[in-house]
């Protein structure tokens, strides 16, 4: 069993890698980076990650949002709807909590350097999709929602919230915000939230 001890230090450095990889990328980086700045020798990396690589891939693995997950926190509500709406939530809560993460995620995705990373991100997201996909058929097959293209809706859906959570320049523009953090204010994810859950609604024609 890891002490706490040694899971915080773990915890640390993954925090230090995750931020230095979004800013420049995992080529850019260097261990000696990654020690600089967790304030720790270089031989500690080793010690708890073995590689650079095994370092990249916890960093990955640990925010990757999971398909069980998606199901755990869905299955307290009744309706599709409910389902649905929960889904919105969820997304737009992880996404605004993990800017730096969803970063690296789309960066190793439209550069397809590392091939099994890219392919263990798109598995995941697939089958994050295919969750979100489930919820809109059962209610298309319930009578909540209509018959809609249910591929291009679940896209939509996480498209929306990809380019809002990681294109901040062009959010500040189209919401005239001057200052780029008030982007990621509450106001702003509620704001979010209310549009994409106005936009299924209607897109589903649901009944509320």
């Amino acid at each position: 069993m890891v002490d706490s001890k040694t899971q915080d230090k773990r915890d640390d450095i993954l925090d230090v890698a995750e931020k230095l990889f979004s800013e420049k990328g995992f080529e850019a980086i260097s261990i000696r980076e990654i020690s600089k700045a967790a304030e720790i020798n270089i031989a500690m990396v080793s010690y708890y990650f073995g590689s650079k690589e095994k370092l990249y891939e916890e960093v990955v693995n640990r925010k990757l949002i999971s398909s069980e997950m998606i199901i755990k926190y869905i299955e307290q509500h009744e309706t599709y709807t409910n389902k649905l709406f929960a889904i919105v939530d969820m997304f737009i809560n992880k996404f605004f909590e993990r800017r730096d993460f969803q970063n690296i995620i789309f960066r190793e995705m439209a550069m397809n350097q590392r091939t099994g990373m890219a392919e263990l991100i798109t598995n995941r997201l697939h089958q994050n999709f295919s969750v979100i996909q489930d919820v809109i058929e059962n209610g298309i097959k319930h009578k909540e929602f209509k018959k809609v293209d249910v591929e291009l809706t679940v896209m939509t859906i996480i498209g929306v919230v990809k380019t809002y959570t990681t294109s901040c320049s062009i959010a500040c523009r189209v919401l005239k915000i001057d200052d780029p953090e008030k982007v990621y204010d509450d106001k702003y994810k509620k704001r979010l939230k209310k549009h994409l859950k106005e936009l299924l609604v209607t897109h589903l024609e649901i009944k509320l």
